[in-house]
C-alpha cells in the first residue's frame, strides 16, 4: 500500500513537472504540456482509479506550492486532471460476468470518448464562467496586443486596422472549437498510450480493439450537425455553441477514421490509400472536411453496417 502511495505520488509531481514545463517558453515544453494527463492515466490503468486521484492531488498541491497561482492550479484541474481521472475511470470499468479477455466485458470505447467531448464541453464552460470569457473583451484585448506588437507595420500602413480586428474576430471565433477539440483529441491520445503502457508493464487486461470497431452513438452525429448548421446559417454563434460543435465534430471525425479503416479493409491497396490519406492530412489539414463526412455518413447511414452485410452476403 505504501509503495502504490509513493508511486502516485511520483505520477502526480511527473504530470505536475510536465504542465509546468510551459513557463520555460520552449517548443519542446509545449509538447509536453501535451502529456501531462499521462502519468494520471496510467497509474490509474495500473494501480486503480484511487491512486489516480492521490496523483491529482499530489500534482495540484505542487503546483499550488511551487508557482502559488491558483488561477494555473484551477487550470491544470480542470484541463488535465478531470478529463485524465474520468478517461481512465471508464477505460477501466469491467462486467465481471464476463472473462477479462472477452471485449463486450470492458465499458465500449465509443462511450468512452462520447463522455470525453461531453467532458471536453463543460470544461470550457467551467473556465469561461471561471475567467470571464467574452468574445467583445476577447477581441478587444487582442487588438490592442497586435497594436503594440505591429506599430511600425500600422504606422506605414503595410496592415491596416481594419485586417487587425478581422484576424482578432476570427481568432477568438475559432477559438472555443478548437479548444474544445484540442481537449478531445489529447485526452483521447494520452488515454491510448496509457492503455498500451499499463497493458504491456501493468496488470490492465482490457484488449486491444482496431479502429474500425469505434462505434460513436448516432446522437452525437446529429449534434454535430446541427449546430455547425446554427453556426453557419446564424453567422455568429454563441461560444458554447461553437465548443460543442467543435468536440462533437471531433467525435464524428474518430468515426469517419473507423469507416475509412473499415471500408477499405479488403482492399489490396488498403495501405496505400491509408498513407495517403494520413499524409494528406498532415500535409494540407483540409482533407479533414471528407474525413468529417465520412463520418457524417457512417453513423447517420450505417455505412459500415451495410458494407459489412453486402461482404457477408457476397
Amino acid at each position: 500500500m505504501t509503495q502504490t502511495i509513493l508511486i502516485s505520488i511520483g505520477a502526480g509531481l511527473l504530470s505536475a513537472l510536465l504542465f509546468a514545463s510551459i513557463l520555460t517558453g520552449s517548443l519542446v515544453a509545449i509538447i509536453l504540456q501535451m502529456f501531462s494527463q499521462l502519468p494520471l492515466q496510467t497509474v490509474s490503468l495500473t494501480f486503480g482509479p484511487r491512486t489516480s486521484l492521490v496523483a491529482a492531488l499530489a500534482a495540484i498541491v505542487a503546483l499550488l506550492f511551487v508557482s502559488g497561482l491558483p488561477s494555473q492550479t484551477f487550470s491544470y484541474a480542470l484541463n488535465f486532471a478531470a478529463p485524465a481521472l474520468i478517461a481512465s475511470y471508464l477505460a477501466g470499468l469491467r462486467n465481471t460476468d464476463f472473462p477479462n479477455e472477452d471485449l463486450a466485458a470492458w465499458y465500449p470505447l465509443g462511450r468512452i470518448l462520447t463522455i470525453i467531448g461531453g467532458t471536453a464541453f463543460i470544461i470550457f464552460i467551467l473556465l469561461s464562467l471561471y475567467s470571464g470569457f467574452t468574445p467583445d473583451q476577447a477581441v478587444a484585448a487582442i487588438e490592442t496586443q497586435t497594436l503594440t506588437m505591429l506599430a511600425p507595420s500600422v504606422e506605414s500602413g503595410q496592415i491596416t486596422l481594419e485586417t487587425i480586428n478581422q484576424l482578432a474576430v476570427l481568432f477568438v471565433s475559432l477559438f472555443p472549437f478548437v479548444a474544445a477539440a484540442g481537449l478531445v483529441v489529447l485526452t483521447t491520445l494520452n488515454l491510448i498510450l496509457a492503455i498500451r503502457i499499463a497493458r504491456r508493464y501493468g496488470t490492465f487486461k482490457r484488449p486491444a480493439t482496431s479502429i474500425q470497431f469505434l462505434d460513436i452513438p448516432r446522437i452525437v452525429h446529429v449534434v454535430a450537425l446541427a449546430s455547425l448548421v446554427i453556426i453557419w446559417t446564424s453567422g455568429a454563434a454563441h461560444p458554447f455553441l461553437t465548443a460543442l460543435a467543435g468536440a462533437s465534430s471531433t467525435l464524428v471525425i474518430f468515426s469517419g477514421f473507423a469507416a475509412l479503416h473499415a471500408l477499405t479493409n479488403r482492399l489490396s491497396s488498403r495501405r496505400i490509400i491509408l498513407f495517403a490519406t494520413y499524409g494528406s492530412i498532415i500535409l494540407f489539414t483540409f482533407p479533414l472536411l471528407l474525413i468529417l463526412i465520412l463520418g457524417w455518413v457512417d453513423g447517420l447511414l450505417n455505412l459500415r453496417g451495410r458494407s459489412s452485410d453486402r461482404a457477408s452476403n457476397s
